[in-house]
């Protein structure tokens, strides 16, 4: 998605975007250029558009954290660092080619595997959680936020939904009652999730904070504090209520020691 979305940002004035897979053998010479790629079977995944095109300088900072050629409050620089990590979470590489004016072509590859993976925790396994604590949801994508308000509601939660960082704080400046949790999106536009929950905390001191994100570790994996915890996208309705309860259970059981 995120990279869709950048190479319709790089074509303000319309142009082709092609979306292709393919299976690929690489040999040792393609498999070692630079990569953690190892010889044999891979997808490649080829996004290529004919926008604006990146030139040499920008090619070599665009998997920065925070590098980002848009202009203020139109992006975070996180999306492609993100792509990265998903990426290098599975063994795979990314390789992007670029000419200004011409255009972006951006090979995503990911090694075939016949493993079978296993959970240790399986889903229909997890207890029903089910609370009557009030809830703080920020995320900006309108689908996902009323999802979380209906899975929190109808388990009993009070839910507060807002789409980004100011209105989040700005909400928290006024509500005179109690919020017990803070589940906030990591990757919005205007603020990210952890400069939410900073702001928030400074309001609200000692709130839990629960994280969502589809790969956020290497940004925010090594900063989490007592009482933060990340999720990871995508997942369960069972999922998401098993780690608010965790949350919630932990600070009540440190408030009442």
């Amino acid at each position: 998605m995120n990279l869709v979305i950048n190479a319709r940002d790089a074509m303000p004035r319309g142009g082709t975007l092609t979306i292709a897979t393919n299976n690929v053998e690489l040999d040792d010479a393609v498999a070692n250029h630079e990569s953690v790629l190892t010889p044999g079977k891979h997808v490649r995944l080829r996004i290529e558009d004919t926008g604006d095109g990146m030139d040499q300088e920008v090619l070599e900072h665009v998997f920065e954290p925070f590098f980002t050629t848009k202009a203020q409050g139109d992006g975070t620089g996180l999306g492609l660092p993100m792509v990265f990590g998903i990426i290098r979470q599975a063994d795979g590489d990314i390789r992007l080619s670029s000419q200004v004016g011409v255009g972006t072509t951006c090979d995503v590859y990911l090694p075939v595997t016949e493993r079978v993976t296993s959970s240790d925790h399986p889903v229909d396994e997890l207890p029903s959680n089910h609370g009557s604590e009030t809830i703080l949801v920020v995320e900006d994508e309108d689908a996902l936020r009323e999802v979380a308000r209906r899975i929190l509601s109808r388990s009993g939660y009070e839910v507060m939904t807002s789409s980004n960082g100011p209105e989040a704080i700005a909400m928290v400046e006024t509500f005179e009652g109690t919020i017990d949790l803070l589940l906030s999106d990591v990757i919005m536009p205007i603020m990210v999730g952890s400069e939410v929950a900073s702001r928030v905390r400074l309001l609200r001191p000692g709130l839990p904070v629960l994280f969502m994100s589809g790969y956020a570790q290497p940004i925010l994996g090594s900063t989490l504090t007592e009482g933060q915890a990340l999720l990871a996208k995508p997942f369960s309705e069972q999922e998401l209520l098993f780690e608010i309860r965790k949350l919630l259970d932990v600070e009540r059981a440190v408030s009442t020691s």
